[in-house]
């Protein structure tokens, strides 16, 4: 009597769970991915009355802090950096928005010399942020 051999199956990868894993791993990115948000130089800038909010897109921003410390995009650079950088961004987009952040405490001597800065990069469009005031 002659025995059947049942065909030998070649090996499998299970994959009933594999969408769990999926989902585990798309979890697990979505949990401990780490937005990093603008943080510039720690000023204390001045109240006005009338305020207007600025787009989000085609914007930078500049901090000044009251020792004269100049940060864009939350990169430190001295004055003489200001124009050349500034120059690249508005070549790179026209509409670029400058927002400028200074303490209330800074020297405008600094200041000055941004904006001379930007006449030389041809970034003509500066906003002076501030604070609105309260209950005005």
């Amino acid at each position: 009597m002659k025995l059947k051999t049942a065909p030998k199956k070649g090996p499998e990868i299970p994959t009933c769970s594999m969408a769990d894993i999926a989902f585990l791993l798309i979890i697990f990115f979505m949990l401990t991915t780490v937005f990093v948000a603008e943080r510039g130089i720690r000023v204390t800038i001045p109240a006005a009355k009338a305020t207007k909010k600025l787009p989000k897109k085609n914007i930078t921003h500049i901090w000044v802090s009251s020792e004269g410390a100049i940060s864009i995009d939350d990169n430190i650079v001295t004055t003489d950096y200001v124009g050349p950088i500034m120059g690249r961004k508005v070549s790179i987009n026209p509409n670029l928005i400058v927002s400028i952040v200074m303490d209330k405490d800074g020297e405008y001597g600094v200041l000055s010399d941004i904006l001379d800065q930007f006449k030389d990069a041809k970034a003509l469009k500066v906003s002076f942020s501030t604070l609105k005031e309260k209950g005005g």
